[in-house]
């Protein structure tokens, strides 16, 4: 089977760091990939709250993830700093790509490249909904075209 190759974004929109913790440490004492998965979701999260936004509340919306695919490129340990950037892909009517990559502050390697597809949904009507266009003019980077 082909591994996934995952590029980064020309720009990315939001950094935060974080601390490899003890809990989160498998059972070859390196990062466990659950692990991963919440911090790459933490980082989602707080790119949204940097835009005054909840996955619960984007322009009276919720967010929905519908793939995420994750490029593994290194190992990390307990105690090393990630730093997480984030960037916005591909936008389309319905959603957009938010990417990540995940870099090893110390080594300055990075340790994974990574790829959610989200949609904007009303949890009321049960139904996927377009992007407001003032969400799009916020997270859309000049050059991105809309499908």
């Amino acid at each position: 089977m082909p591994r996934i190759k995952l590029k980064p974004p020309e720009t990315f929109a939001f950094r935060m760091e974080r601390s490899v913790g003890l809990s989160d440490l498998n059972y070859a004492k390196h990062l466990d990939s659950l692990s991963m998965l919440q911090i790459l979701h933490e980082a989602r999260l707080q790119y949204l709250a940097s835009l005054g936004f909840t996955e619960e509340d984007i322009f009276g919306l919720g967010l929905v993830v519908t793939d995420l695919a994750v490029d593994f490129r290194s190992e990390s340990f307990a105690n090393d700093v990630l730093v997480i950037d984030v960037g916005i892909g591909k936008v389309s009517r319905y959603g957009l790509d938010i990417c990540l990559q995940v870099t090893n502050s110390a080594l300055d390697s990075i340790v994974c490249m990574a790829k959610m597809g989200v949609v904007l949904f009303d949890f009321d009507r049960h139904q996927m909904v377009a992007l407001p266009q003032q969400f799009k003019q916020l997270v859309q980077p000049p050059e991105t075209e809309v499908a």
